[in-house]
């Protein structure tokens, strides 16, 4: 859940800082070789963030697989995976195996040669049924890929009420133009349009990076996002600025959002798209990652009607035909080049991964997975209609950001702008003013 990704970023400061100082240090003396050696460990350690069904789920994948292979698994789950990690390799035990939510502390390691790349043979087997550009979110600075994703979770969706929707006779739109005709024919029904959510806490603002990220990815392209996030274009230039623009429109024009636009960060990310539900609808579109349709998110009566209640689709493209998609997950790494660990590595990256994973709700990144596994029509959708159609899938921008920024001023800025403390150019300057120097 981004959410709980926005948390762990909050610390990776310190990792940076950490490294910076050599303090992970724990480098095993063989970790700068891709390829597996010895007998093989009868127990491999593998460390990761997430829980829920999720956890469950992976341990029975990955515990069958084990089997099969002749070791068992040790599975270490962190509270706090960038704290844990970064103290699990400065003390010199590092796990066998990780699974980074994160990829810029996983390069950062790297840069240490305290995890490995993934040797070219594995890399080609997976990119044949990878969603394009997943490859290229576990690639570091050195051209090397270091982390494969194992899970992922779908950003880029539009959720509304179905029924309600049907009943105004509205369509569900296909581009970003269709979407501000529609934004406006609502509210010129005297209808509210949208419900924005951007409270979470310490971490209020993180929801709108998502907002802004999906509208980079297709006002300024896959290869312009890709410089972003690395710094080589700034907010305020003339390839991303525009994106801020778009949701200027939509979140700052008076009558567009359910309580004004100022109510945007005072309502929770996590509820603040069930106004679709209420009779006469508080709201007709809301924007939120898949989370948003299980517990904690939408209502329970409605999540009991789930695939007749609630209408799900891509959020819209700048043009047919090119269809980004934002996704959050998790890399699988190894630590360490014994034979089981870059054996149950390759396993957990592969597309032959995720069966009980996929059947609890979570979804593989490879396009050839069996999608009547998934539990529900939704799911059945997003994965078949957005996630495996898309032509660019990039990570989460704010995650791949310097901390300072990612889990930062990225976060603040916008909650200033939007709260009408500041405007827009105000905001975007003081966000390139707070990004790094370079050594």
């Amino acid at each position: 859940m981004r959410g709980s990704n926005a948390a762990k970023a909050a610390v990776a400061a310190l990792a940076v800082a950490m490294l910076s100082t050599g303090c992970l240090s724990g480098a095993p003396s063989d970790a700068s070789s891709g390829n597996a050696s010895g007998p093989g460990k009868s127990t491999v350690e593998v460390m990761y963030g997430f829980g829920d069904s999720q956890e469950a789920a992976f341990q029975k994948d990955l515990n069958t697989f084990a089997q099969a292979n002749g070791f068992t698994i040790k599975f270490s789950k962190a509270g706090s995976w960038d704290t844990e990690i970064r103290a699990r390799v400065a003390g010199g035990s590092a796990p066998d195996v990780g699974l980074f939510p994160q990829p810029g502390l996983m390069c950062d390691l790297a840069a240490k040669k305290t995890v490995l790349a993934y040797d070219d043979a594995t890399v080609q087997t997976d990119t044949k049924t990878l969603v394009p550009g997943f490859v290229g979110a576990g690639t570091c600075p050195d051209g090397k890929v270091y982390g494969l994703p194992a899970a992922v979770s779908v950003k880029s969706l539009l959720w509304y009420d179905k029924p309600a929707f049907a009943a105004a006779g509205y369509t569900v739109p296909t581009t970003l133009d269709e979407l501000t005709a529609l934004t406006d024919k609502i509210r010129s029904q005297g209808k509210t349009p949208w419900c924005i959510a951007a409270e979470s806490g310490q971490a209020t603002g993180w929801p709108v990076t998502d907002w802004i990220e999906d509208l980079v990815l297709r006002l300024a392209g896959p290869d312009n996002y890709d410089k972003w996030v690395k710094g080589q274009l700034k907010f305020s230039s003339p390839e991303i600025k525009p994106a801020f623009d778009y949701f200027q429109k939509i979140a700052l024009t008076d009558g567009n959002v359910l309580g004004g636009s100022k109510a945007i960060v005072a309502t929770n990310f996590q509820t603040g798209g069930n106004a679709l539900f209420k009779q006469p609808p508080g709201c007709y579109l809301f924007k939120q990652a898949t989370f948003v349709a299980g517990k904690g998110g939408f209502p329970d009566a409605v999540l009991a009607k789930l695939d007749t209640e609630v209408g799900v689709a891509a959020f819209p493209v700048k043009e047919a035909g090119n269809n980004p998609v934002l996704t959050g997950g998790d890399l699988a790494a190894a630590f360490n080049n014994d034979a089981n660990t870059i054996k149950l590595r390759n396993f957990i990256a592969s597309k032959d991964n995720g069966i009980e994973v996929g059947k609890a709700g979570y979804f593989s990144p490879h396009n050839s997975f069996d999608v009547s596994l998934y539990p529900n029509n939704t799911l059945r959708t997003i994965a078949r209609d957005v996630l495996y159609k898309s032509t660019a899938a990039r990570f989460d921008g704010s995650d791949l950001m310097p901390a300072k920024v990612g889990a930062g001023t990225f976060w603040t800025e916008p909650v200033a702008w939007i709260s009408g403390k500041e405007n827009l150019d105000e905001a975007l300057k003081n966000i390139d003013a707070s990004w790094p120097k370079a050594s």
